[in-house]
């Protein structure tokens, strides 16, 4: 949408945001969005799967659900190279127990409440979810966590952010200015959960009730761009070869605040 002129700025998944700079070269960022936090992101099984660990994964007989929105727009043509940002993340923290053995497990792209559909009558014996979608698991089907998805070497990576084209940017600095600052403001505010509560019984297919929101989990929302952190995200995509080697240059990409 941004390139074809129909949007100025998109949210998008770090994900899409660094796959498609590799190749196209015209995105800046402008802000941060979120960053994972602890069980925001997690696998999760049901207990007459027996998938209570992550060495339980290996050699399924079924995929492992995930979220349709996080993969990769651009097309990933080598076998065995993350479909998502998730994936590679969650491969990552496998490696710790499958060694070798993550980049064996399959994965079955779809939204988030038919991943929990299909959870519940035996069509997938484990699902990538994120909130508030995992407690719905939890709460109304008894699913346990088997993984979270952003522990150890992955924990509060950056999962999303907000991007311009070069020349949009160039054009518009007043623009950019004014966002930046909104956004900073908006930012701050969700540190308080309330508001975030409020709004996770809106999300489309959420299905929750405004008590069932006060207890999901959810990451943070920096009031900061750290490049240290993003280059995280980029040396992670690059290890799972959905990026070049090279990685991407996020001071180059980077719009910095006024």
């Amino acid at each position: 949408a941004v390139e074809g002129n129909q949007a100025q700025i998109a949210a998008s998944d770090y994900g899409n945001i660094f796959a498609l700079q590799q190749t196209r070269s015209n995105l800046q960022l402008l802000a941060d969005g979120y960053d994972a936090g602890a069980g925001s992101v997690e696998v999760l099984s049901l207990p007459q799967y027996h998938v209570s660990s992550p060495l339980s994964l290996q050699g399924g007989s079924s995929p492992i659900g995930l979220p349709s929105d996080s993969a990769v727009g651009n097309s990933l043509t080598q076998a065995g190279v993350p479909e998502s940002l998730y994936v590679a993340a969650a491969r990552e923290v496998m490696s710790n127990y499958l060694s070798s053995g993550a980049d064996t497990l399959t994965w079955q792209k779809m939204s988030q409440p038919k991943e929990i559909s299909d959870l519940a009558n035996g069509k997938l014996h484990a699902v990538l979810l994120t909130e508030p979608y995992i407690y719905d698991a939890e709460a109304s089907l008894g699913a346990t966590p088997v993984l979270d998805v952003f522990s150890g070497g992955t924990a509060t990576l950056p999962i999303s952010g907000y991007v311009a084209t070069s020349s949009w940017v160039k054009d518009n600095a007043t623009a950019v200015t004014d966002f930046q600052s909104a956004i900073e403001q908006a930012q701050s505010d969700a540190a308080i959960t309330g508001p975030i509560q409020q709004v996770l019984p809106k999300l489309p297919g959420a299905g929750i009730s405004t008590q069932v929101a006060n207890m999901v989990s959810v990451g943070t929302y920096p009031t900061s761009t750290s490049v240290g952190a993003l280059e995280r995200v980029t040396e992670l995509m690059s290890t799972e070869s959905m990026l070049s080697k090279s990685g991407i240059d996020i001071g180059a990409m980077l719009v910095r605040s006024h």
